[in-house]
């Protein structure tokens, strides 16, 4: 059995230890901004939070992290993009596109947790690393990713898109060999489909710098002022 405690090193919790104690430290884990109780919301966010509820919350639950507390406030970035569901519909319509785009799950998640650990992005890779393991990804492999460090133990096609991302999110550019070995091991439609991927989780980490939303568990500990 592998050591895992490099779980800590990026301030990502333990998934099995937040379902455990899944209403621990929940003041502070809006950032900046205060978690929005449901009975306070208009109508459109009213909306909105319906949809998020029924699909990213459950789906999170499904994956073994918490997007939702039991007071029902959503925590991620979730609480930042109920504020402006007018920018949060067609987030999520992009989203979507993107899950039914046919890339694999670990694929999918190995682009994910490249773009998070490049951004420090500690909600994401918290979310992510629980995906990960149930997309079936070794712990070493996810333990290098959260490190930003090139995983071993991958697929083929999970590695070339590792290095895909990190070309994009690192260097700004594809290299006419890596982009002709993404062409030819993806098709143009799933390459497009995985760039896009790759811009999803920049939108999201920005999001998440920028509200300082933290994963569960973090250090930080007061609810900002509203």
């Amino acid at each position: 059995m592998p050591d895992l405690r490099w779980r800590n090193a990026l301030r990502v919790p333990s998934v099995e230890g937040m379902n455990e104690h899944p209403t621990n430290k929940t003041s502070g884990l809006g950032g900046r901004l205060p978690l929005l109780p449901p009975d306070t919301l208009d109508e459109a966010q009213r909306a909105l939070y319906d949809r998020l509820s029924a699909t990213r919350a459950r789906s999170a639950e499904e994956a073994g992290y918490t997007a939702a507390l039991p007071d029902g406030r959503l925590i991620g970035p979730f609480n930042a993009l109920l504020r402006t569901p007018h920018i949060a519909r067609p987030l999520l319509e992009w989203a979507q596109a993107l899950t039914r785009a046919g890339i694999p799950a670990d694929v999918r998640e190995v682009v994910i947790l490249t773009v998070a650990a490049h951004w420090r992005a500690d909600y994401a890779l918290y979310a992510h690393t629980a995906a990960a393991e149930k997309a079936g990804l070794p712990d070493l492999a996810i333990a290098s990713l959260l490190h930003g460090e090139a995983p071993r133990g991958l697929r083929p096609d999970a590695d070339l898109a590792h290095r895909l991302a990190t070309a994009l999110v690192r260097d700004h550019r594809v290299r006419d060999d890596l982009y002709d070995e993404a062409v030819a091991a993806f098709g143009t439609n799933t390459l497009i489909a995985l760039v896009s991927l790759v811009g999803q989780y920049l939108s999201t980490s920005a999001l998440l710098a920028c509200f300082q939303v933290p994963a569960p568990f973090s250090d930080r500990t007061e609810e900002p002022a509203a």
